[in-house]
């Protein structure tokens, strides 16, 4: 599994109003590329020198939170509504390095009344970086 040549007119900035982009960089989404099946969206992360540990490379809370970001908005999409973490577990299979460029191959697994399911990759220059699976809260519907 490799990531897609990078072209900035594949990719925009998917700008939520969120907070954590605005203090660790923005999140993209794809615009112009084939999806996998189960995927509802992909999305990139370029890693800056502010998300990095004391050893130069990414910190792992960035990579988790990164991670929560792709299966998250995967769960939104199937949920049609913004869906809570309720649990997520990452395992991290190499560093990423400042600049690398980071995809997300995220599944929706399956939706529930109440939860959505689903795991998926970060993909970087060379190869998986982690992986995750998570479950999604489906709020109830506004009451109108």
């Amino acid at each position: 599994m490799t990531i897609d040549r990078w072209r900035a007119q594949d990719w925009e900035i998917w700008d939520m109003a969120d907070p954590f982009e605005v203090a660790n960089g923005a999140i993209y989404r794809s615009t112009g590329l084939r999806l996998d099946e189960g995927e509802l969206v992909r999305i990139g992360f370029r890693i800056e020198p502010r998300n990095c540990n004391m050893l130069g490379t990414a910190h792992g809370g960035i990579i988790a939170a990164v991670m929560d970001i792709a299966l998250g908005r995967n769960a939104w999409m199937a949920a049609d509504r913004a869906a809570p973490t309720i649990s997520m577990t990452v395992d991290f299979i190499r560093a990423a390095q400042i600049g690398e460029w980071l995809e997300s191959r995220a599944r929706f697994i399956r939706k529930s009344r109440r939860f959505v399911f689903c795991d998926g990759v970060l993909l970087g220059d060379k190869g998986i970086v982690a992986r995750g699976n998570g479950v999604f809260a489906i709020p109830d519907a506004p009451v109108s």
